[in-house]
């Protein structure tokens, strides 16, 4: 429970900062920004990591984020918070593959897993602004990320679905979602806030 709830406090720090107008972090996106820096700092804190291996797992989680950007999208515009937060903890998982020692296989299988298990999530935030739920979303999408780690590095790193698939799917579902839920803040939890707030409001 200690080793969660630090990874979960560095996600919240890192969205809060941002929340608050403190120094900008953008990982790959403002709304995902504390999925990869909890998952690096956690590990550099907790195992004594140098930052000449932090900032190599950062490069290789850069590859795999240029990968999403060029061939699907990062935008929680375009294609939903599935290019936000799914992004972030497929680029944490490889980061935290690579630290664990994890083959190219290994690496791959933890970012195609990352990514996988967010397809399809909806970008609803709260008066439109990436903080409700996109802050919590950080720190859950951190423990997922370590999951993903976990999971590849019990295998030899096999699996049926390559990572450049589930991107493609990423993409046409991405595109396939209505406008609604695509960071408009007018669909989906957004829209429940406001009618319930309208309601509060009239009484």
């Amino acid at each position: 429970m200690r080793a969660r709830g630090l990874l979960f406090a560095y996600a919240l720090a890192v969205s809060e900062e941002n929340a608050g107008g403190g120094k900008i972090v953008t990982a790959p996106t403002c709304g995902s920004c504390g999925v990869l820096p909890s998952v690096l700092y956690y590990l550099s804190a907790s195992r004594d990591i140098s930052d000449q291996r932090i900032l190599r797992a950062l490069a290789t989680a850069g590859l795999f984020g240029n990968i999403l950007k060029t061939n699907a999208s990062i935008s929680g515009a375009e294609v939903g918070c599935q290019g936000e937060v799914g992004v972030a903890c497929a680029m944490a998982a490889t980061a935290a593959a690579q630290l664990f020692g994890g083959t190219p296989a290994q690496i791959e299988y933890a970012a195609e897993m990352g990514l996988e298990h967010h397809l399809g999530l909806t970008c609803d935030p709260v008066c439109g602004l990436v903080q409700i739920p996109c802050i919590e979303r950080n720190a859950y999408a951190a423990a997922r990320a370590m999951d993903a780690n976990s999971y590849a590095m019990l295998t030899d790193g096999m699996h049926q679905v390559s990572f450049d698939k589930v991107v493609e799917v990423m993409k046409k579902t991405g595109h396939d979602l209505p406008s609604l839920y695509k960071e408009t803040g007018e669909g989906g939890q957004a829209e429940n806030y406001k009618r319930m707030w309208e309601t509060l409001h009239v009484r």
